[in-house]
């Protein structure tokens, strides 16, 4: 029995099958358990990326004596002087995009006119356009009154010519008239009302609704917050032991060879990380400076968008072009602005192409632009943010194991022959 099963095993056909079958099972799971997974694939990369600095105290001594530095003294080194990290930037970088956000508002503010006689000039020469004719619906729903005001004007009594109200004589009991007068109002404004008592309901529900949700949504965010701290200092705690325990689970005949096949993953993966968040960190500077020089709006915060969305190739180029032209356009009025935002961005290209990635990551991970932007459009798509988290992996295991395919196509007897 067993060597039957043994024989199976070594079916090429058998074992495509059953890891297509794994690779298709891990793949359903990611999908119906993405929002759980997000805080711990977070959780893993943070250990994953930190690790090496991790077993680098691990490996010294105390000064003067020969113990080893325990793996939690380096643990929570680490993690001080993250916290100081974070704390430190956000105290620079939250005072200035908020004047910075407080400067375009009264840019825009004191050209509102400017702008506005500018736009209606372009419907006026476009207005024949179909986009056009869209936009002037869209401004027509929100300048029309609203729909439904049947507030029935309140009618004065008449008043004869000495200035006094005329007493309309009605029949029944005298008494009765003064407390009608006091109910017939009340009551009609109470059966106009009940029409609107829909919409009322409705509007009192949306904000239960909102309340329930944002309050339960920040409750979330803690949890998931927690989580994602809690399971990075265990992974980083124990991924050593973990590493080990992986390797073991394969065969003996075939351990060497997964082995070396996980190593260059890691290798590829570890490469890419460090490297791109180093190229990241030196391009929003690079981008930070040469706008501020050149007098851009929000400067810290448009070159900390364009460095970091390099993660993505090109988009956080693009992003930060695109942004930074129009803040220059509504500042300065003008080209020669935008001018030095292309000149800021294209140095930071330049320098990243020629002399950054080259120094940083030599060949690096070795997938090509449109490699990491297919993979992370498909993943994306399939599994949301948690796909823009394993986009890159997976982009780069496929390739490791595509390179072992043809490396062994190539070397059997049917390419030789």
């Amino acid at each position: 029995m067993g060597n039957e099963r043994q024989k199976m095993l070594d079916n090429l056909g058998v074992r495509v099958l059953l890891t297509g079958i794994s690779i298709i099972i891990f793949l359903a799971l990611c999908y119906f358990l993405k929002g759980t997974l997000i805080s711990l694939l977070l959780a893993f990369i943070t250990a994953y990326i930190f690790d090496p600095a991790v077993d680098f105290f691990e490996q010294r001594n105390w000064p003067f004596t020969r113990k080893h530095i325990h793996r939690g003294f380096g643990i929570a080194f680490i993690l001080i002087i993250a916290l100081l990290t974070t704390a430190g930037f956000l105290t620079y970088a939250i005072p200035k995009t908020v004047s910075g956000i407080y400067q375009v508002g009264g840019i825009i503010k004191d050209h509102y006119p400017k702008y506005q006689a500018a736009f209606e000039s372009w419907i006026e020469t476009y207005g024949d356009t179909e986009f056009v004719k869209s936009v002037k619906s869209l401004l027509k729903e929100f300048k029309e009154p609203i729909h439904g005001h049947d507030h029935e004007k309140m009618e004065s009594p008449p008043v004869d010519k000495h200035g006094e109200e005329e007493i309309v004589s009605t029949q029944g009991p005298a008494p009765d008239e003064k407390s009608r007068a006091k109910r017939v109002p009340i009551v009609e404004i109470l059966w106009k009302l009940k029409k609107y008592l829909p919409q009322v309901m409705e509007f009192l529900t949306n904000i239960i609704r909102n309340i329930f949700y944002s309050t339960f949504g920040f409750l979330g965010i803690i949890l998931n917050f927690i989580i994602f701290g809690v399971v990075s200092i265990y992974l980083l705690k124990d991924f050593n032991i973990i590493a080990h325990k992986i390797k073991t689970i394969f065969p003996l005949s075939k351990r060497d060879q997964a082995i070396g096949l996980l190593s260059r993953v890691n290798d590829n993966l570890r490469c890419f990380l460090r490297g791109q968040l180093i190229i990241c960190l030196i391009l929003s500077l690079i981008y930070s400076i040469g706008l501020t020089i050149a007098g851009i709006p929000l400067s810290f915060l448009i070159g900390f968008i364009g460095g970091f969305g390099n993660l993505i190739p090109y988009v956080g180029t693009g992003t930060g072009i695109v942004l930074a032209s129009t803040l220059a356009l509504f500042h300065f009025h003008d080209f020669t602005h935008i001018a030095y935002v292309i000149l800021t961005f294209g140095i930071g290209q330049m320098l990243e192409g020629t002399v950054i990635t080259p120094r940083i990551m030599g060949k690096g991970l070795g997938l090509s632009p449109v490699m990491v932007i297919l993979s992370i459009l498909i993943c994306s798509q399939l599994f949301g943010f948690l796909g823009l988290l394993l986009a890159v992996p997976i982009a780069s295991t496929v390739k490791v194991f595509v390179d072992e395919i043809i490396s062994k196509y190539k070397s059997s007897a049917y390419y030789k022959e």
